[in-house]
């Protein structure tokens, strides 16, 4: 009955640490697949931000251009504005001229 007992014993034992080490066998490739798609999406985290700050400071070189260029527009219609104001002067002279003028 000890030789049974203890056969059952060292059994069960073998049996529980082989189940344990599978279990940790188990849990440390899912540690390490976890690790390495953590590490991935870092990767790609990182490769995205590196390319929204490139766009970033393109968006900074357009924004300069784009300022240059409202200011040149502005300056044009300043221009455009006084040629107007000159050309409605002749016209306004043309307009009392031609009141002055009996029509038939």
């Amino acid at each position: 009955m000890f030789w049974l007992s203890l056969a059952f014993f060292i059994g069960a034992l073998a049996g529980s640490i082989g189940f344990a080490a599978m279990r940790g066998w188990r849990l440390w490739r899912t540690f390490a697949g976890a690790s390495q798609r953590a590490d991935d999406a870092l990767v790609r985290v990182t490769a995205s931000a590196a390319a929204a700050e490139a766009r970033a400071n393109s968006l900074n070189v357009h924004s300069e251009r784009l300022a240059t260029a409202i200011a040149s527009l502005q300056e044009a219609l300043a221009e455009l504005q006084a040629i107007r104001a000159a050309a409605a002067e002749p016209l306004a002279m043309l307009a009392a001229i031609r009141g002055v003028v009996p029509r038939k």
